[in-house]
């Protein structure tokens, strides 16, 4: 188990590699663990580049200000791409009107976002690695912005799909990179809260997008400025990455320095990371090959994972599902159809206070007590609690939608649907990236590969099973489902210490 404290902190490098991880785990800057390159080196070889103790170029050292200005910018781009991953399903019907498609074709606007953000994220994280969190990030979002313009123009349905595929690949930039921006600047009790702000964005804003869009459509706008909206958010976003974004990762910013003292007269000038393996091979071994390895080798990532993409796939799959039940069940018009959404996104805004609450609280309270130490399996009690509220709101939502009985009971379960999402999805990322530490990236990748797929799935199956079952039944098979997830948590909460030791993989076994 590691020892953190919330002053001068270093990240650990990557043992498997001369890397340093974007998930990274940290040590007091006096332990005897210190990473390759550390201040007592420093003094021993004065060519070393090294971040020194209370060095403002380490960004762990960086002003509250400053970081809270990273994390909004963070913010801001998942918000961006997300909305867009979105708002596509508000002008289905008028796409459908005007291409002469059929509904599943219409909803590939929005399953092919998810698949280019399954394509895109195992590129954008080895990019962020080897080049930094910035530029990987602003070029991503300025792609993104670029890709948004074909959708708007476009004058067939196969130029619109296939700028959203693109979209999706570049915009899943900021998806790839925002966890490894966090951890380069927040320590473990920290970065719980910034990260329940993110994934915040990452939930709200899909759920936000149809309550826009359906505006927008029904205007004299019409579907094609939901797309224009988009364009004109990733453009904003891009120049703020540009601007005001600065370089986070340590790795990278010890070689920009040793370059630059080379460059400046010292031929011996190096850090650690100089010569660090960054090659092909090495990428696809880590970020492609490992991860999956891991998938079927590890039960604690192959169980969040399969419960994390449920999730995933629930968060999606009701941009088909609420627009069947309340504008084809309950007769109402696309904009007020839109207004539901708002139940599950005060939902997530109850679940990210219920989490930040949590993490400053008893998880902050219990780290102190186990002197420094972070048991992941701290994190699992609001885990289980959000998958025990998901079937009550699934159920809620399921029996009150007969369009005889008041909308008020939907509305109202959609609140424990928004806030168990929410709390199920956060607190797994935060429990794979305590448990797997440096090799937290590839944990990751593979989680994040597989709930992509599922996010694509849910709504291109949604219809029919809709349709099919009706509301009720369908819903309810969801509350079924999700009934069916809830030992996970709590077999990890009790077991989840004994599960690490046996592993080979996790970094984390105390």
């Amino acid at each position: 188990m590691t020892n953190i404290t919330f002053e001068e902190t270093m990240p650990i490098r990557d043992e498997s590699s001369n890397r340093a991880p974007s998930q990274d785990v940290t040590l007091p800057i006096d332990s005897e663990e210190r990473p390759e390159g550390s201040l007592r080196e420093t003094i021993r070889n004065p060519d070393l580049v090294a971040f020194q103790l209370n060095d403002t170029s380490n960004p762990y050292n960086w002003s509250m200000g400053e970081k809270l200005m990273i994390t909004a910018i963070w913010v801001l781009a998942n918000l961006v791409t997300c909305i867009a991953s979105s708002i596509f399903s508000s002008g289905n019907s008028s796409i459908r009107a005007e291409f002469h498609v059929s509904v599943s074709v219409a909803t590939l606007g929005v399953s092919l976002f998810l698949v280019g953000y399954t394509v895109g994220t195992p590129v954008w994280g080895p990019l962020s690695e080897r080049f930094g969190r910035k530029i990987p990030a602003t070029i991503g979002m300025c792609l993104f912005t670029a890709f948004c313009l074909p959708v708007a123009l476009g004058k067939d349905i196969e130029t619109i799909l296939v700028g959203r595929f693109f979209c999706g690949v570049f915009g899943g930039s900021a998806l790839a990179i925002f966890g490894g921006g966090l951890v380069d600047i927040w320590n473990p009790i920290q970065r719980g809260v910034a990260m329940a702000g993110c994934i915040g964005s990452i939930f709200g804003s899909p759920l936000l997008a149809p309550v826009m869009g359906g505006f927008i459509v029904e205007s004299y706008l019409g579907w094609r400025w939901c797309h224009w909206l988009s364009a004109i958010m990733g453009l904003f976003c891009s120049l703020v990455m540009l601007a005001f974004l600065p370089e986070t990762h340590g790795p990278t910013i010890l070689r920009r320095k040793s370059k630059a003292l080379r460059k400046a007269g010292n031929p011996e000038a190096h850090c650690v990371y100089d010569n660090e393996q960054t090659g092909f091979k090495t990428l696809i071994t880590v970020y492609l090959v490992r991860p999956f390895i891991m998938l079927l080798r590890e039960p604690i990532l192959l169980l969040i994972t399969i419960y994390q993409s449920f999730i995933y796939g629930i968060l999606y799959l009701v941009l088909v599902s609420y627009p069947i039940a309340f504008r084809e069940v309950r007769g109402w018009s696309l904009e007020i159809s839109g207004l539901p959404f708002l139940g599950l996104f005060l939902g997530i805004i109850l679940g990210c206070a219920i989490v930040v609450i949590y993490t400053k609280t008893r998880f902050t309270r219990l780290t102190i007590i186990n002197q420094g130490v972070v048991i992941p399996e701290q994190r699992l009690p609001v885990m289980i609690i959000g998958g025990s509220l998901l079937p009550i709101g699934l159920f809620t939502f399921a029996w009150t939608s007969h369009p005889d009985t008041h909308w008020s009971g939907m509305v109202i379960g959609s609140i424990p649907v928004g806030m168990g999402m929410y709390m199920v999805f956060v607190q797994c990322l935060n429990y794979l990236i305590d448990v797997y530490l440096q090799i937290a990236n590839s944990a990751l990748g593979a989680n994040t590969f597989v709930r992509n797929f599922f996010a694509a799935g849910f709504p291109l199956f949604g219809p029919a099973m809709y349709h099919t079952l009706k509301v009720d039944w369908a819903t309810s098979i969801l509350g079924f489902a999700a009934i069916a997830m809830i030992p996970i948590p709590m077999v990890f909460f009790k077991y989840g210490h004994k599960i690490r030791g046996m592993s080979n993989n996790i970094a984390n076994r105390k």
